[in-house]
This record gives C-alpha cells, sequence and structure tokens, in this order.
C-alpha cells in the first residue's frame, strides 16, 4: 500500500486539469481497419500487459485520457504515433494536465510503445 500512494499521488498532481467524466468505452477495431494502420508493428499483447501494471493505475481513474474514450484521443491519434511515443517517454505538459516522463515508471522506449499503441487500437474512432 505504501508504493500504491506515491503513484497515486504523482498521478494525481500530473493529471489535475483532466476532467472526470467518464466516456463509453469504444468496440474493438475491426480487422485490417484504421486502427490496424495505426499500431501496425507494435506488440499490444505486450502493450495491454504493460498498460495493466503500470498505466492503468491513472488512466482507468480518469487521470489521463482512458482507452476506448474516442473523444479524449481524437486530437492525440491525430497528431500521429511518432508525436503520441515521444510525448509519453519523454512526458509532457499540455492544457489538460501534465504526462510525467514514462508515466513515472521504469518502463523502455518499446514498452511505452507497445503501451500507447494499446491505448490508440482501443481508442480509434471506427
Amino acid at each position: 500500500m505504501k508504493k500504491i500512494l506515491p503513484a497515486v499521488a504523482l498521478c494525481s498532481a500530473f493529471f489535475i486539469g483532466c476532467g472526470g467524466a467518464e466516456q463509453p468505452a469504444a468496440e474493438a477495431p475491426a480487422e485490417g481497419g484504421a486502427a490496424s494502420e495505426l499500431v501496425s508493428g507494435y506488440d499490444l499483447a505486450n502493450g495491454q500487459e504493460v498498460y495493466e501494471a503500470n498505466c492503468g493505475s491513472c488512466h482507468d481513474n480518469n487521470l489521463g485520457p482512458k482507452p476506448g474514450d474516442v473523444k479524449a484521443w481524437e486530437d492525440r491519434i491525430a497528431q500521429g504515433m511518432d508525436t503520441i511515443v515521444k510525448k509519453s517517454i519523454e512526458g509532457f505538459s499540455g492544457p489538460d494536465g501534465m504526462m510525467p516522463a514514462r508515466g513515472g515508471a521504469e518502463l523502455t522506449d518499446d514498452e511505452v510503445a507497445n503501451a500507447v499503441a494499446y491505448m490508440v487500437n482501443e481508442s480509434v474512432a471506427r
């Protein structure tokens, strides 16, 4: 429990401006659709594992855009995968809050990229 509290506090501090309204989850993308083009070359199974072990504690609690929230991901996806991955690795500040580098976790570039691809795959409009 002592290890979780600092992580929650960190996520809260970084994502204070994200708002709290839950959005309905999107359906899984169809094979060969827009999502598959965006996330081609990423390991989505690894991305889901990384997300569940590291990213979900913030994103699932509305401290960052939740996978499946098409509206919240729309502008991010429009920036392109390279930009989203770069910001997730390096961290950034924006009008909706702040993303710590690598989500504040000890992750490799590939793990971060795969987690981002998993979230994008879940969130692309169809």
